[in-house]
């Protein structure tokens, strides 16, 4: 089937994960189709949308980069001059205008459900189950997930490129972002949930190298206020600290390019969400997840679900690779997110880093060339056949 136009809505809750994929995907999409296809975001709201792209205005409509960005309520208070595009996507279950959706359901020819990434089982089932509409409109469920079962992960072009000019570029990329930069430093990045940071100190303290981590968002640097309490600190600037052999840099707000950049310049990343968790995939560098705390623990579920398409990839667990399951299981088990010391324990981790290394790398390139969510999800709108 041909795309003419492509609308895409997405509900924003409480984080950027939701608007980050969103992004994503909108500029992948114009950027396989160029002209020959009218790309249309629609939004709840813009907070974190202005956040992440600095082109953006607090304006109802706006076109950055080809692609026009609507708010809700611009949608509702003009739907009767908006068509809606042939193609929709669905982001997240989200709610759709009702009018919009009356109309869709005469004018447009395939809605696609986008939900959220799932390494478990279930997800390969689901994966391009056909949602009945009682309508001539189509709609089908497509599942991200961690192998070609399923719809795999946001891979695109954009980040690729920029992944290889940091890599190599990367003595440029330090001093950009580092304060003092050195490039002899074991330098990692914290974005995460409330969280007791204590044992990487511990872990960091005793490598016997010059250590640096990056601190990201509100949340990350709140708790490395908490943990700092407690240590002798030196303060050598507003946003630069050091403890034994670790300096800790607070960093502002980074928008999700420059995001970018800095995950692939970084030795390991502790990362949190599902957006920042997809880059750091894809880096290839070592890294740690810090999932969504859900109700009841479900979110072990997923953690386990990951590590479930992790491990069959590759067959015998190496030594290595039972070390980071057990790190990533004991990061994320608890029922709240706090400052109470966790049960993890990083030395393992940072001993075998090298080792971790490859086994990031060789999973990267298998997600890269096998689970591309873009052409996954291209290459099922253009070979649907339309009833």
């Amino acid at each position: 089937m041909e795309i003419k136009s492509l609308d895409i809505f997405c509900d924003i809750i409480d984080n950027y994960g939701d608007i980050g994929v969103v992004y994503r995907l909108a500029k992948e999409m114009k950027e396989i189709h160029k002209d020959s296809v009218e790309v249309r975001v629609f939004l709840n709201r813009l907070d974190e949308f202005l956040c992440i792209n600095k082109k953006a205005k607090n304006v109802v409509s706006q076109k950055i980069d080809g692609i026009t960005y609507m708010t809700y309520d611009f949608l509702e208070k003009n739907i009767c001059t908006i068509s809606p595009a042939n193609v929709i996507i669905e982001a997240f279950g989200c709610t759709i205008f009702f009018k919009y959706l009356e109309k869709a359901k005469k004018e447009s020819k395939l809605i696609i459900n986008l939900e959220y990434l799932s390494g478990e089982e279930w997800a390969e089932t689901a994966h391009l189950m056909e949602s009945p509409t009682g309508t001539a409109l189509k709609k089908y469920f497509f599942m991200p997930g961690f192998n070609e079962k399923t719809g795999g992960i946001i891979v695109d072009s954009l980040f690729l490129k920029r992944k290889e000019i940091v890599r190599k570029n990367r003595k440029e990329y330090l001093e950009k972002y580092l304060i003092d930069a050195n490039k002899d430093e074991f330098i990692g990045t914290v974005f995460s949930y409330e969280k007791n940071f204590k044992p990487l100190l511990e872990s960091l303290k005793k490598n016997g190298k010059k250590n640096r981590i990056l601190i990201m968002g509100e949340k990350s640097q709140n708790s490395f206020d908490y943990l700092l309490r407690g240590e002798k600190v030196i303060k050598i600037q507003d946003n630069l600290f050091v403890v034994d052999n670790i300096k800790i840099q607070y960093m502002p707000f980074l928008n999700q390019e420059e995001y970018e950049e800095v995950i692939n310049m970084v030795d390991y990343n502790l990362v949190r969400g599902e957006d920042s968790f997809v880059r750091a995939l894809l880096t290839g560098v070592p890294f740690v997840w810090h999932i969504y705390c859900q109700d009841e623990m479900a979110h072990m579920d997923k953690i386990e679900g990951f590590l479930r398409c992790f491990n069959e990839y590759f067959g015998e667990k190496e030594e290595s690779i039972k070390i980071y399951n057990k790190l990533l299981k004991d990061y994320n088990f608890r029922d709240k997110n706090s400052f109470e010391l966790g049960k993890e324990n990083f030395d393992n981790f940072f001993e075998k880093i090298e080792e971790i290394k490859k086994i990031s790398e060789k999973y990267s390139e298998y997600l890269i060339s096998k689970c591309n969510l873009i052409n996954k999800l291209n290459d099922f709108i253009i070979k649907y056949q339309e009833v």
